[in-house]
């Protein structure tokens, strides 16, 4: 669980490559101990190597997920697990010499195998000094921020299982996001833009994780923005859980794309965009509706 919330959280902040689908993430296959990730392209899969696979700098400071491997290649995907655990993340989408590729465009591009210990490489079956300092911070549950994290791990796990929402039930073109600040629980802040007047709109993604069968144990807690959704304005919705825990703060903008997006790739966009949104009657209204607040 909180490596796939580590996973989501990378997703989010490591946005350096305009992609077709929001986080470079075509489509999701979660199990009981297995996520499966189809990511988009090299660019995409070079960007996730860097933020997850631990390095260690000269200076010191560990970057990437204490730990974590590469401990099967298959034809189209490679297969990454933290040594000891059971956890597995996949991460499935490209043949097998295009993953070689994107492994090399992360040295290439962000790290020098010089200068830095490559720790998936040097120490394949066991954990480097550094990923054992690291890792027992992560886990010190006398420290209570690491204390409120593990209780809202939950949040960021179950989120990059429906990662695929942002662009099966929504117009969603572009999706960045970080852990923000809150008193005693988990807060994750995931921004959206949206495309006006090119099929549903950012409420079917709340409207989705509120569904009670397939959803997340979430309740609306605020919403503002405008109910008629034709006038394309901003809207924000915050959602929470009864134990407070964690909360999801969705901030979704309807934009036009940045002026560097190649025009192939905004059609190409535009192409993929679902026609009708999630099958339910949660409209902007009815949402301001269940938590109690008026829209502005």
């Amino acid at each position: 669980m909180r490596l796939k919330a580590r996973v989501f959280l990378g997703l989010l902040e490591d946005r350096n490559v305009c992609t077709r689908f929001p986080l470079g993430i075509v489509s999701v296959q979660p199990f009981s101990n297995l996520v499966t990730l189809q990511v988009e392209s090299v660019d995409r899969a070079a960007e996730i190597h860097f933020g997850l696979l631990p390095t260690l700098p000269p200076e010191g400071g560990l970057h990437g997920f204490p730990g974590l491997r590469i401990v099967k290649r298959f034809r189209t995907a490679i297969e990454l697990r933290v040594l000891g655990q059971p956890t597995r993340l996949r991460l499935s989408g490209l043949p097998y010499s295009l993953w070689r590729e994107a492994e090399q465009a992360m040295l290439d591009n962000w790290i020098d195998p010089d200068a830095m210990q490559l720790c998936w490489r040097t120490s394949r079956s066991t954990w480097s000094a550094a990923e054992r300092e690291r890792f027992s911070q992560w886990e010190d549950d006398s420290d209570p921020f690491v204390q409120v994290q593990h209780r809202g791990a939950w949040l960021g796990s179950g989120l990059l299982r429906r990662a695929a929402l942002l662009h099966t039930v929504a117009n969603t073109f572009l999706t960045d996001g970080y852990r923000g600040s809150a008193f005693g629980l988990t807060r994750l802040v995931v921004r959206s833009s949206h495309v006006r007047d090119q099929g549903p709109g950012p409420h079917h993604i709340a409207a989705a994780l509120l569904d009670p069968v397939f959803g997340l144990p979430l309740r609306l807690t605020r919403f503002r923005g405008d109910t008629d959704q034709k006038y394309g304005s901003d809207q924000h919705f915050v959602l929470t859980d009864p134990a407070k825990t964690a909360l999801l703060d969705l901030q979704a903008s309807v934009e036009r794309p940045p002026s560097h997006l190649a025009p192939e790739l905004w059609q190409s966009i535009l192409r993929r965009l679902p026609s009708e949104g999630f099958a339910n009657d949660f409209s902007p209204g009815i949402l301001a509706g269940l938590c109690g607040v008026r829209a502005s």
